[in-house]
């Protein structure tokens, strides 16, 4: 029961660092190359600040996920990048048509009750940033590309599903905190039910690709994968460089 309590303490500190890492990435990026680029003499969103900007969002999630891994590792060793299975790749592409069908009855489910289907606070943000201009586009390009899936993905599969329940008779606890955690994550600023609901859904997908296979290099997969759709559509739909 001690060990128990260990990795719960454990497993909640380190979640709880998780999430000020990933924030604090996502403002000392924005600010160090901004700012180094005025030192400079540049624009802010210039060339230098943008090829800063993704200099250091590089440096900094590799530092990042070099520290929740180390985190991760502590209940599962054989953590890492192993070779790609077919089997398990398609596993984790199959996932993505089920977000999109969970999504949609999610999105039905509020058009019944509420008579309109409105976007998540979290994604209007990254779409008005988007809109802004070509830094601030490529910057919410990297960071829902590369960065989420990784940083996301060892927080609240990683570090979740290894400290939390992992004893547990019941396969679906820990599924079930992931999801939950998964879900304030993205709607904490701006609570809404349908939105918690939609995300907390993903949230628990990517748990279950990541227990079935028991890598998760897939679960980084599918997230990648929907978050660069999302983008896509976005940059069709946003249209930021006036194509």
């Amino acid at each position: 029961m001690k060990n128990e309590h260990d990795d719960w303490l454990t497993g909640s500190m380190w979640v709880l660092l998780g999430i000020i890492l990933d924030f604090g990435l996502q403002l000392l990026v924005t600010s160090s190359s901004q700012g180094l680029a005025i030192l400079f003499g540049q624009p802010k969103e210039g060339i230098l600040a943008t090829s800063l900007m993704v200099l250091i969002t590089l440096i900094l999630t590799a530092a990042v996920v070099y520290l929740l891994t180390y985190a991760v590792r502590f209940r599962s060793p054989k953590l890492g990048w192993h070779p790609w299975r077919r089997d398990k790749v398609r596993l984790a592409v199959l996932g993505y048509p089920l977000l999109l069908v969970a999504t949609m009855l999610i999105k039905l489910f509020q058009l019944f009750f509420t008579g309109g289907i409105a976007t998540a606070d979290n994604e209007l943000n990254l779409r008005q940033l988007m809109a802004a201009g070509p830094y601030d586009f490529l910057f919410v390009f990297i960071l829902a590309v590369g960065v989420a899936p990784l940083v996301e993905e060892l927080i609240f599969r990683g570090v979740v599903l290894n400290y939390f329940f992992k004893q547990s008779q019941h396969y679906w606890l820990n599924i079930g905190l992931s999801a939950i955690l998964f879900g304030f994550f993205h709607v904490f600023q701006a609570f809404n039910f349908f939105d918690f609901l939609q995300y907390a859904t993903m949230g628990a997908i990517l748990a279950t690709v990541y227990k079935r296979t028991r890598q998760l290099q897939y679960a980084v997969l599918l997230h990648a994968i929907n978050n660069t759709v999302a983008m896509v559509v976005s940059l069709i739909t946003i249209n930021p460089f006036g194509w």
